[in-house]
């Protein structure tokens, strides 16, 4: 949905008139409401229960050795 527009600015096409606008909340032709910029996802990584305890564990294992020095 998002372009290039030879480097000068990122530019996106209104879905109801169909011209090329710069970033808005409205198109500065049609007057219509844009549609939001999609975020990137956070990718988590599945972990199972084991994994889980394992990762809790070596974290309170790290904090009790760094208290300890």
């Amino acid at each position: 949905m998002t372009t290039e527009n030879n480097g000068a600015f990122p530019t996106i096409k209104c879905p109801h008139c169909g011209r090329e606008v710069p970033p808005a909340k409205l198109c500065p032709y049609c007057g219509q409401y844009l549609p939001k910029r999609k975020k990137a996802a956070w990718k988590m990584p599945k972990m199972t229960p084991a994994e889980i305890f394992l990762a809790i564990l070596g974290t309170i294992v790290l904090a009790v050795a760094l208290v300890a020095l």
